[in-house]
């Protein structure tokens, strides 16, 4: 995802420049990683840096001149990871930026931090709406099979929605706030048509194509109903991806997650739905996640319910779906939910 940089390209080639050289040099790295470059020649300099010198002589100098050993903090043997702003596949660097966290990000920050003898476990602090479909599955099964190695836990702080929603859930355990807002498991996809903008202003676009698919979905005309029906279908299929990853993850019931009806929970209503564990102060987060590592609670490997006390929670799971603010409106598919996991209210 290229951001329209035309403005700042115009004014910076064939324009007469006052940079400090070293400057220059970090100046131009970081426009040529946005502009897609995959290298930046210095020959005055006999200086040359592939994609990720490129990458690191940015990150060099926004860490002060000193590249950074680590691309996340670490307190009491917990690596913080930030996964901030709207999620998106390949953004090129292993920080949030500009408003967004890339999945290839999070993913390289985990392998760093499960290769770190200096860290016993990683929290991801998130306060994101979702994102991008592309690369959110691949992201999150890495987070799941890496929670193996060490305990990955997620901090709703105070937004994990949708995708975000997806990566939490693939974590060892789920701490949220009481202002958090957790949940949103659905997809959406929208269609522009300006047809109607086009015929005000005289404009006939004729699209010659071969394929009978090949413009579905086009912004010209109005979006035929065979076109939207192949869109739902799409839409329906990635949902029940969404909502079978979610109960992979978590140990739901695929109509338990999908009864929530892509629904919002904030903070406890977020615990009843059986979508987080625990409330807490964010504050606290890293020392709640560090006793737990000292008291041998890892999260995936927390003590083993009876099978008594797992109908219980499974039960007050569902009721908490049943009852809490975000189901009015949706009754019968809340009960039907209920149903299909051996559960009546």
């Amino acid at each position: 995802m290229r951001r329209n940089l035309s403005h700042i390209i115009a004014a910076a080639f064939n324009e007469p420049l006052l940079l400090e050289p070293a400057y220059a040099r970090v100046f131009f790295c970081a426009l040529g990683r946005e502009m897609g470059a995959a290298s930046l020649s210095v020959p005055q300099q006999q200086v040359q840096f592939d994609a990720p010198g490129m990458l690191a002589e940015t990150d060099e100098y926004m860490a002060g001149g000193k590249r950074p050993a680590r691309v996340y903090r670490v307190v009491n043997g917990i690596a913080v990871l930030p996964v901030t702003g709207t999620l998106v596949h390949r953004l090129g660097g292993m920080r949030p930026f500009s408003g967004m966290t890339g999945y290839d990000g999070i993913v390289a920050c985990l392998q760093q931090a499960m290769a770190d003898s200096q860290v016993r476990g990683v929290l991801l602090d998130i306060d994101s709406p979702g994102g991008q479909a592309a690369g959110a599955f691949d992201c999150a099964d890495m987070i799941y099979r890496l929670r193996q190695q060490k305990p990955v836990w997620a901090l709703c702080n105070d937004t994990a929605c949708s995708a975000a929603m997806l990566l939490a859930s693939a974590c060892s355990r789920r701490l949220v706030t009481q202002t958090s807002r957790i949940g949103s498991i659905g997809v959406m996809m929208s269609h522009v048509s300006y047809a109607g903008h086009l015929a005000q202003a005289g404009v006939d676009i004729t699209l010659i194509y071969a394929g009978a698919h090949k413009v579905d979905g086009n912004q010209f005309e109005a979006l035929p109903a065979e076109v939207r029906q192949d869109m739902q279908q799409r839409i329906d299929a990635a949902h029940r991806m969404f909502a079978e990853k979610v109960a992979m993850y978590t140990g739901l019931s695929v109509d338990v997650v999908t009864g929530t009806e892509a629904a919002v929970f904030e903070g406890q209503s977020g615990i009843e739905a059986g979508l987080a564990d625990e409330l807490i102060n964010a504050s606290d987060a890293i020392s709640v996640m560090a006793t737990a590592l000292n008291s041998n609670v890892r999260g995936g490997t927390m003590p083993q319910l009876t099978a008594t006390e797992a109908a219980v929670q499974e039960n007050q799971r569902v009721m908490g779906i049943l009852t809490c603010q975000e189901a009015k409106g949706r009754e019968q598919a809340c009960h039907d939910a209920g149903r299909a996991t051996g559960h009546e209210r």
